[in-house]
């Protein structure tokens, strides 16, 4: 059970309660099996089911045998939000000879953007999963993932779809995932085919090579092979980084530094606890504030971000958690003119007394 001794103790709970409301891990599936839960398709007759090394329940895949005959459409997976934030979107489809060499993927967020990726399906054995990026999405808004099976006439396949939220809308923590990749994105003659937080692969096709590729993620080339728009990787065919050999098109993978999480973190508040406890300082990230506070009571411990933390004087004020666990103090955006407020009210009190 948690006691909150205080006013400024009563206010650091406040704050790591509010926190704690943001319910990050939580997933919102998407998927063609269940009605109402936000999947898709414009023309339903070009689609045939089945439920072969499905990823949950049945897949649906273009077909040349019903509709229309073309193998062509769109499939969406819209889903319910009820948490304003990021989410890391992952899509799933069955991978056969059978299936697509350009499944083009387009995710739209609620705040105007989009991300691309273009998927072989035929790549992978039976259940495939790929993450399709992270995108912004507010309740009530149109965050979406596209499946566009207009351009090529082969047979893509979709299954379940989850969005997993990462980071709450107006939490201290709260920002949009680094992508390492944009630069490859932005580029008309560059096809990105995978990205981590530190790695991106994919092809070009304007003959500028891996290095100039890899050049625009702010990356170097660890690897390439030959390659064909689609995302078709030519595994057998390894290539020298800088190869100067006159395709027109290759994969390429790169890789580069981490990048900084994202969040409101400090850069190194630390602070001295009373007996028995201990500050500490919290972590750096670029354009992040925090209130840094260094306060603790006896046998308390209080992490504390900001640009630099006060010194820590243990106070009569504890913050306790069955013997010592301190609340963990992050300003939430919006609210630092609140928390200002509230210490000042609180030290003129002090003064009075």
């Amino acid at each position: 059970m948690k006691v909150c001794v205080g006013i400024l103790g009563a206010l650091l709970c406040l704050v790591g309660s509010a926190q704690a409301a943001c319910p990050v891990g939580a997933t919102i599936t998407v998927d063609n099996d269940v009605p109402g839960s936000g999947y898709s398709e414009d023309k339903p007759q070009n689609w045939l089911s089945n439920n072969v090394s499905a990823c949950q329940g049945t897949y649906r895949y273009l077909s040349h045998t019903v509709g229309d005959g073309t193998r062509k459409d769109k499939a969406t997976w819209k889903p319910k939000i009820t948490d304003a934030g990021y989410y890391e979107v992952t899509t799933s489809f069955r991978a056969t000879e059978n299936r697509t060499t350009d499944a083009d993927y387009v995710l739209y967020d609620d705040k105007g953007g989009s991300t691309k990726k273009v998927v072989n399906q035929q790549i992978g054995s039976g259940c495939t999963k790929v993450v399709v990026g992270t995108a912004y999405c507010a309740p009530g808004g149109n965050c979406r993932l596209v499946l566009d099976g207009t351009d090529d006439g082969q047979s893509d396949s979709t299954d379940v779809t989850t969005f997993k939220l990462v980071s709450c809308d107006g939490t201290a923590d709260a920002g949009p995932p680094t992508n390492p990749c944009t630069g490859i994105q932005q580029n008309p003659s560059y096809e990105l085919c995978d990205s981590t937080p530190t790695t991106c692969a994919g092809v070009f096709t304007d003959g500028s090579g891996c290095s100039q590729f890899c050049a625009a993620a702010g990356m170097t080339c660890v690897a390439r092979f030959g390659g064909e728009p689609g995302c078709q990787k030519e595994a057998n065919t390894p290539i020298a980084c800088g190869a100067n050999n006159g395709h027109g098109s290759d994969y390429c993978e790169c890789a580069g530094p981490p990048q900084p999480d994202a969040g409101a973190g400090g850069v190194g508040g630390s602070a001295q606890a009373g007996a028995g406890g201990q500050g500490a300082g919290g972590s750096a990230a670029v354009g992040g504030t925090g209130a840094g506070i260094g306060f603790a009571g006896a046998g308390a411990t209080l992490a504390s971000g900001g640009t630099a933390g006060a010194s820590g004087t243990p106070r009569g004020d504890t913050v306790s958690d069955e013997g010592g666990c301190g609340c963990r103090l992050a300003t939430p955006r919006g609210n630092e003119a609140w928390i200002a407020l509230a210490l000042a009210g609180f030290f003129w009190l002090r003064r009075r007394s």
